[in-house]
This record gives structure tokens, C-alpha cells and sequence, in this order.
């Protein structure tokens, strides 16, 4: 089981990341207005709070000398059938916000609509079994914080209603 924070309070997202518990945060625009903050410095925030967990995760004690700093956000609508192909961006950090997500058909594939990552792999096999890829299911309203460098590629979907997110990369300075 995973368990998610549905917040934009940066405070409480510091908080409850602390103890470990948590396994992720879902946000939104509506979330982010009604906390009262500027998207833009929310964004930032929530990735210098990944930089703190990946800093931390790696054993790192000493703060990083850099920032994070917003330099492009785009809304991408897309329809039944519709795609995106691998790629991956020119920042450090990139995320998705899933503003609204479709109403699979029933007989959908696994990868309907998911968002498919390709890790970077050095492959030893007598000592390790590397799986060289990771996919995230899209749900309303959840947020995405991930490596920019990452190749990844939508896969396309049969059924009703839209995928819509809200996508930005973030440069550290």
C-alpha cells in the first residue's frame, strides 16, 4: 500500500516526509490556489523538498549550494489515441501535474495511458537483474517529480474524456 499526501502546503509536505511515511504527495492547481501561493514558488519548493530527499537518500549531510528555479510549464491535452514519443528534457528536474485523466476502456492494456520511464542501466548480469523501465498510472490530481534526463513516453489509450496535465522543468542555480 501506498500512502500519499493530497496537499500544497509545503510545510506539511516537509513534515510528514521527515518520518518516511509517506510515499508521495498529489497536488493541484485548485490546491495550489487555494493554499494561497504562487504555483511558481510551489514548484520550486516541492522540487528543492525532492533535491532535500534524494540529497538525503544519497548520505549527503551538507546543503546543496543551488536552487530551484522554474524556466518552463506547458499544459498538453490529449484525446483517445493520442501519444507521446520518447524524449526527454533539458533541465535538471521535470514533473506532471494530472489535471484530468480518461475513463479507460474495459478491455485496456496496461500500459493505456501510463507514463513509461527508461532508466539508465548499467547491466552486470552475473551480479544483477536490471528491469529498465517504470511506469506511472495517471490519476487526477497526483503529482509527478522526476530526473529530467529520464527518457520516458506516454502511451496512447482507448476510452472517454481527456489525459490533461500540467508539465514543467526546473534548472538548478
Amino acid at each position: 500500500m501506498e500512502l500519499f499526501i493530497d496537499t500544497a502546503e509545503i510545510d506539511e509536505i516537509k513534515s510528514l516526509n521527515i518520518t518516511g511515511l509517506i510515499d508521495g504527495v498529489t497536488t493541484n492547481p485548485s490546491l495550489i490556489a487555494k493554499s494561497g501561493r504562487n504555483i511558481i514558488e510551489t514548484i520550486e519548493e516541492i522540487c528543492n523538498e525532492y533535491l532535500t530527499t534524494v540529497r538525503q537518500s544519497a548520505g549527503i549531510l551538507e546543503e546543496l549550494p543551488v536552487k530551484p528555479m522554474l524556466v518552463s510549464a506547458w499544459t498538453i491535452k490529449q484525446s483517445s489515441g493520442d501519444y507521446q514519443a520518447l524524449h526527454s528534457h533539458e533541465a535538471h528536474i521535470s514533473g506532471n501535474i494530472y489535471i484530468e485523466t480518461p475513463v479507460l476502456d474495459k478491455n485496456a492494456t496496461q500500459t493505456d495511458s501510463c507514463i513509461e520511464f527508461r532508466l539508465p542501466t548499467v547491466r552486470n548480469p552475473a551480479r544483477f537483474v536490471f528491469t529498465d523501465t517504470w511506469r506511472f498510472v495517471p490519476e487526477k490530481g497526483k503529482m509527478i517529480v522526476f530526473p529530467s534526463y529520464l527518457a520516458h513516453t506516454v502511451y496512447p489509450w482507448k476510452g472517454s474524456g481527456n489525459r490533461t496535465i500540467l508539465a514543467w522543468d526546473v534548472k538548478l542555480v
